[in-house]
This record gives C-alpha cells, sequence and structure tokens, in this order.
C-alpha cells in the first residue's frame, strides 16, 4: 500500500467534498450525524470541526503508542502479537490456502472487518473447511485475522496491527459500507468512476477509513526508521566505528 496513492486519494475526497452542492445548515447537520459514531459524537459541535480533530490526534497518538509497545515487544516473539490480538476477543484464522480463500472473496490476508449477508455465510463455509479452528455459521463474520499458515510477519503485519487498534478504539472509517466504498476507490484509483453521487456522510466515511489507513501507514513508515536505524547502529557498534547518540 502505497503513501502516495493515500494522499493522492484524500485530496481527491477533498476536491468533491468542497464541491459538494448542499446549504450550510444540511453539510452542518450531516457532518454531525455523520462523525457522532463510534465514540467521539461529543467531538464536533456547530461549525467547530477543531475538537473533533484534536480528540481523533489524541486516541491516534494512543494508538501509536500501544502499537509500538506490542509490536516491539514482539520483534523476537512474533506470537506475542497474535496472543495480544486474541486477547481482545478478536477471532484468528489461519490456512496454508488462505491467500486462495481471501483472494476468491476479493480480500487480503491481514486484518478483515466484519461482513453480512450470503457473502459472509459462504466465507465462514469455506474458513471452515480449511481451517481448524471454525467460526460460528451465520450471515456476519466476526472481526477477525486471516492469515496464511507461516511464522509471523512482524513487519508486514504492523500496519494490519495499527489498523484493528483503531477498529477496537472506535474510530470511525470500518463500517462495512465504507469499507466496500474505499475497496473500490482503493483499486480504481485515480481513475475511478466519479464519486460525487455519494452522500456528503459517504464521502466523510469514506474519508475516515482513508485517514486510517493513512495513521497506519505513518505507523509502519516510523516504526522501520526506527528498526533500521538501530539496526545500523548496532552493526557500526560491532565493526568498531562510533555512532551518533
Amino acid at each position: 500500500m502505497s503513501i502516495r496513492k493515500i494522499y493522492s486519494l484524500i485530496k481527491r475526497l477533498k476536491n468533491i467534498l468542497f464541491k459538494k452542492k448542499a446549504t450550510p445548515a444540511e453539510y452542518r447537520e450531516k457532518i454531525v450525524k455523520n462523525i457522532s459514531r463510534k465514540g467521539v459524537k461529543d467531538c464536533f459541535t456547530g461549525d467547530d470541526s477543531l475538537s473533533f480533530t484534536n480528540k481523533q490526534k489524541f486516541i491516534t497518538s494512543d494508538i501509536n503508542k500501544q502499537a509500538h509497545f506490542v509490536i516491539k515487544s514482539a520483534i523476537e516473539s512474533p506470537e506475542v502479537l497474535l496472543d495480544f490480538i486474541e486477547s481482545k476477543g478478536t477471532v484468528i484464522v489461519k490456512s496454508k490456502y488462505m491467500d486462495r480463500v481471501l483472494r476468491f472473496f476479493g480480500e487480503k490476508e491481514g486484518f478483515l472487518t466484519p461482513i453480512s449477508g450470503i457473502k459472509a455465510f459462504l466465507f465462514i463455509l469455506i474458513i471452515n473447511i480449511f481451517c481448524p479452528n471454525r467460526l460460528e455459521i451465520g450471515f456476519k463474520t466476526p472481526a477477525m485475522f486471516a492469515l496464511t499458515d507461516r511464522p509471523v510477519n512482524i513487519y508486514t503485519l504492523s500496519h494490519q496491527f495499527h489498523l484493528w487498534l483503531s477498529y477496537i478504539n472506535n474510530l470511525p472509517g470500518f463500517e462495512e459500507k465504507t469499507m466496500k466504498n474505499f475497496k473500490n476507490f482503493w483499486e480504481e484509483g485515480p481513475n475511478s468512476q466519479d464519486i460525487s453521487y455519494l452522500s456528503i456522510e459517504e464521502i466523510l466515511s469514506l474519508q475516515d477509513i482513508v485517514d486510517r489507513e493513512k495513521e497506519a501507514l505513518d505507523f509502519v513508515r516510523e516504526m522501520a526508521r526506527e528498526f533500521v536505524g538501530q539496526k545500523t547502529s548496532l552493526k557500526k557498534l560491532r565493526e568498531g566505528k562510533s555512532i551518533s547518540l
């Protein structure tokens, strides 16, 4: 997933939102309705969106700290990361055929938000065929991590782990309809069809999940810099070279 593409999507969403036709009262009402879910309903009043932004940044900062602590603890023992995820009640399913199963349903390995309907029912049936831990049969999947049955790659899982933390901390953007719109928007990118037919609420929800992706990518980038820097310093020490502290 490219940080450059994320910035491009954010810019395009802002342009669409700016051009959207609505009276100030309608616009304000829809924004309040949109962001009043997922634990942030008291963060936006009237025409002022600053309180919402500050609150969201505060939550994201806490998520970054928690993600940093857990991932750093799991560098040498990656299973610690999975144990932490399961301790929060999130299901982890593994199969050596997982990549094929996910590709069939248009999904990718990692954190999956809940889906409903016949797609969810079929997904559960197939997962139960190929995975040792069975999901409850129904027309809605739980939030889960779907992984190929191989040793955990802590670096590639960090991005999905950060998204999952945002989800369990009730940050907006993970609603089923929003995720569906985002997948379409992401796959088609700058060449995607016009989405101005979406309501202001839907566009803001789409912007929410784009923001979550950006936050996860920024976190992974900072973690990579830290770990690469540590490895470089260790190498210099072993070679007898000085390092800047």
